[in-house]
């Protein structure tokens, strides 16, 4: 710790000797202390009341020091935890995050990236900014641009992680580059990253359970095949009917992928989706979007909510709440998530060494899509 480099006296004499401001002194003996490494990257330095304490200088002169430091990329904040000596020099240079997801205007990935941010420019990062849309072939460009930039880490919500990805060796490049990745909402097979994602199992089994401890026995589910979310989520649903000994049928289990989506769950519906919903009494629905497009798709049937068709979706975005139908659903963390890979990816550039794995618990957030199976009174 600081405390333990410097006595009162040898401040003192500095303080005599140099005319510059005390943050500014203060910030220098910081810096000496980093490069010479008698603060090793990682270690976390003393608090500002420490500091304040041991130097006989006011708590704000300490916090511009601190504050000019984290700016500058000498240190690293996390909010509850302390602050923290920044992992390697390279990371002093860009002060630039590469951040990529599937989308960015819509549903829940504004809030996510707006977490991100907070975080990240309190603590003097700017943000480069890609989407896939899903698609592999979009994931190769966002890439290939980010590996032209001298990013300090790189956080990427995954495309179609239930598939062999095909650019793995441009994450590879990054970790070459030591350039830290961390994943949002899914891993992929074969490589060894840190990542965090809402317990999309247990999400699955909140849902599907929710549904069960209403009576329903018939309960549909739509799931989205090329995304490891909709696999996760079908185990919930698979663990929750087990658990009350229910059969899954497969006429009641949908699959769709990105490609696919409109033409399987579109309008007018198709045949096969007419039996789907004349067989279910209750539905678990990948996420908000679907379950929006089955509401449409159930009026034009004529089939009531949740009179007659219960149903739970996912995510719980503004889409939860816009329909005269107010969804049922298990909540994304949204912001919070976002805040959270903030701080994460800066603990891996302080802390290169260390892979982290974050799962983030789901909650239901109950409305009026749901209803006990068979109630004439709803």
């Amino acid at each position: 710790m600081i405390l333990q480099l410097i006595t009162m006296d040898e401040w003192a004499v500095t303080c005599l000797k140099d005319e510059k401001p005390k943050y500014q002194l203060l910030k220098d003996y910081l810096k000496e202390l980093i490069s010479s490494e008698k603060l090793k990257p990682g270690s976390k330095i003393a608090s500002e009341n420490e500091l304040t304490h041991q130097f006989q200088i006011s708590r704000h002169t300490v916090r511009k020091s601190i504050g000019d430091l984290i700016s500058e990329g000498w240190l690293v904040s996390f909010q509850g935890k302390g602050t923290f000596v920044r992992g390697s020099q390279r990371s002093r240079q860009s002060r630039i995050i590469g951040v990529v997801t599937t989308y960015l205007n819509d549903y829940i990935f504004p809030s996510i990236i707006r977490g991100i941010d907070e975080v990240l420019s309190c603590n003097g990062y700017n943000l480069v900014l890609g989407h896939t849309g899903n698609q592999f072939e979009k994931e190769n460009t966002c890439l290939t641009n980010l590996l032209n930039q001298d990013i300090d880490g790189l956080i990427v919500e995954t495309t179609k992680s239930a598939l062999p990805n095909p650019n793995l060796d441009l994450y590879r490049k990054f970790q070459q580059q030591a350039v830290p990745i961390l994943f949002m909402h899914g891993s992929y097979k074969g490589f060894q990253a840190s990542s965090i994602y809402e317990d999309d199992t247990a999400a699955g089994y909140l849902a599907t359970k929710h549904l069960i401890n209403l009576g329903h026995e018939k309960i549909g589910g739509i799931f989205k095949m090329d995304d490891i979310q909709g696999h996760a989520r079908y185990e919930g649903f698979v663990k929750a009917h087990r658990e009350t000994g229910l059969p899954i049928a497969d006429k009641r289990i949908i699959w769709f992928d990105t490609q696919d989506v409109y033409f399987k769950l579109g309008k007018p519906p198709n045949a096969y989706l007419d039996g789907f919903l004349s067989d279910c009494t209750g539905i678990v629905c990948y996420n908000d979007q679907i379950s929006l497009e089955i509401i449409d798709i159930a009026r034009l049937k004529g089939i009531t909510i949740p009179r007659r068709l219960s149903m739970v979706s996912f995510d719980d975005s503004n889409l939860a709440v816009v329909s005269e139908v107010k969804l049922t659903t298990v909540a994304h963390p949204k912001e919070k998530l976002g805040r959270e890979a903030a701080e994460l990816i800066m603990k891996m550039i302080a802390e290169p060494s260390k892979n982290f794995d974050v799962k983030m618990k789901p909650q239901l957030v109950i409305r009026s899509s749901t209803g006990a199976v068979g109630n004439k009174a709803l």
